[in-house]
């Protein structure tokens, strides 16, 4: 009966991690005049979202004066089609002359399809 039961939670496990088929990116860069971003893109799984992207990294200013509004702007882009599945916005704000910020933002995708993650900056 043990094994019964281990078996199906094993089988239950399997199923529900199957689908999304790449683990991400990581190293990713963009740039724009003084603004620079790193960030690294993860597929992950979960029962309330099902098949999703995180996308996390940070942004700094490289040069010597303030650049005010700045976001980031993010796209998963289906690798087979070239369509995009989804986008997000993640506001920075002020980034003062050698300052450095952290961010984090979340994608939904599709489980079985392979994406990869464009990103932007709009200062």
């Amino acid at each position: 009966m043990k094994k019964t039961a281990f078996v199906i939670m094993l089988l239950i496990t399997v199923v529900m991690l199957a689908g999304c088929t790449t683990t991400g990116t990581a190293g990713q860069e963009t740039a724009r005049d003084t603004i620079r971003a790193h960030y690294d893109y993860h597929e992950s799984w979960s029962p309330g979202l099902g098949c999703y992207g995180k996308v996390s990294g940070y942004a700094y200013n490289a040069g010597n004066t303030t650049v005010d509004n700045v976001a980031l702007d993010f796209n998963l882009v289906d690798t087979r089609t070239g369509t995009i599945r989804d986008s997000r916005s993640v506001f920075i704000g002020t980034m003062g002359a050698g300052q450095s910020v952290t961010f984090e933002s979340v994608l939904d995708g599709e489980c079985a399809q392979e994406y990869r993650v464009d990103g932007t900056i709009v200062p």
